[in-house]
């Protein structure tokens, strides 16, 4: 048993104080029926009733894919890290005031929350991939045209997306990666894909004057997840900075994920990085220059969160959901 076995249980014990009763039914997942998953029809439940409506119409909108989801609606998995992320960010997406509140608390030099610009002008963005293939990254083995990507598959990805006006007067933009339950095994190496594309091929040309701080180590070396994951996020937020994306002088990443979910959090996949910390947050630190990258336990970021809800309902519907 680990963290996803327990929290797969505990959604089975609580999906009828929480969902309609047919949204409690098991729901298939990977061709079975699962008791952690919702019924048929029932997927939009992933998403708390505060938020619910508006971001289904924001990923709609911006043809956003959902992780596993159909047909304009998030997987009906409920251990889905993109729900996670979207039940709890986006409630913030119009709340300016109560967002500069927690990431003041969380120890950002904010002065004020921007809207984010390029997206509708929300203060929190979804699936965020750049304006341009700065890395091209490829489809079926050709570099994609800037405009043909799309937001939650394929292409980098952050997961959410935060601009803001520093206390010293600099705009920092944070791109944000949420994880939950997932885990990864030692030794898997992401290098090649199915079709033989050589990914430390693409990525590594862009490592010379990013934030990264390689030393000896090969771009190759970072190619197990969640390294890789990072890697490709980081490379990101240096070329939006560079290009000074929305007019950012700082671009940096958040690494979000629960403390509780050892599998994760402290088991280093990669094996060149073996030593150089004990969990994911201070291996990658140890990686990048400083002020670019940031790890936070989820247990410790949103009771934060909680403190500063625009909405009360929402507070108490994040913390029936998932305990934080």
């Amino acid at each position: 048993m680990g963290y996803r076995e327990d929290e797969k249980k505990r959604y089975e014990r609580i999906k009828p104080g929480i969902f309609r009763d047919e949204a409690c039914r098991p729901g298939t997942y990977k061709k079975k029926p699962r008791e952690f998953c919702l019924g048929e029809g029932c997927e939009a439940e992933n998403l708390l009733p505060q938020v619910r409506e508006d971001a289904l119409a924001y990923f709609v909108d911006r043809k956003i894919r959902w992780h596993d989801g159909a047909h304009g609606r998030p997987s009906n998995h409920l251990c889905c890290s993109q729900s996670a992320a979207v039940n709890t960010w986006f409630i913030f997406g119009a709340a300016p005031t109560a967002l500069a509140g927690a990431l003041r608390s969380l120890g950002w030099p904010v002065d004020e929350v921007l809207p984010f610009t390029l997206d509708g002008g929300r203060y929190v963005a979804f699936e965020w991939i750049g304006t341009r293939n700065y890395m091209g990254e490829t489809r079926l083995g050709r570099v994609v045209k800037d405009g043909a990507r799309t937001r939650g598959k394929g292409f980098t990805s952050a997961d959410f997306a935060i601009r803001f006006r520093r206390e010293d007067g600099r705009i920092e933009v944070v791109l944000g990666e949420w994880k939950y339950t997932e885990r990864y095994p030692k030794g898997a190496d992401m290098r090649f894909t199915d079709s033989g594309t050589d990914r430390a091929a693409i990525y590594g040309p862009h490592v010379q004057g990013s934030q990264l701080r390689l030393g000896d180590l090969d771009v190759s070396a970072l190619m197990f997840d969640p390294f890789d994951q990072l890697l490709r996020l980081q490379l990101l937020a240096s070329a939006m900075e560079r290009e000074r994306e929305m007019d950012a002088d700082i671009v940096s990443v958040l690494h979000v994920a629960p403390r509780a979910n050892v599998q994760l959090t402290r088991r280093i996949t990669a094996p060149a990085l073996s030593g150089r910390g004990s969990t994911v947050h201070t291996v990658w630190a140890s990686l990048v220059e400083p002020e670019r990258f940031r790890g936070v336990d989820v247990e410790a970021l949103v009771p934060i969160l909680r403190m500063h809800a625009p909405d009360p309902a929402w507070a108490s519907g994040i913390h029936a959901r998932y305990g934080w």
